[in-house]
């Protein structure tokens, strides 16, 4: 799977997703709080199907990095 969920779009997926569950909870709907695991999950892999589909590549201008440790 390639990366296209940007890291902005990330951070937003994963909390729009918790405050679903959170309303979902507090309001006792069960159906918004399971959909709100989908935001979750395609926040944390980064890659979301619907994206892909659309032709929408948020990873485009992102420059991946890898930190080295120093030992």
């Amino acid at each position: 799977m390639e990366c296209n969920v940007g890291l902005t779009e990330q951070k937003f997926r994963v909390l729009a997703g918790m405050a679903m569950i959170g309303v979902g909870a507090f309001y006792n709907i069960k159906a918004l709080s399971v959909l709100g695991a989908i935001p979750i999950v395609t926040g944390m892999l980064r890659y979301c199907p619907v994206n892909q589909a659309i032709g929408y590549n948020g990873c485009a201008g992102e420059q991946h990095r890898v930190k080295s440790a120093v030992l």
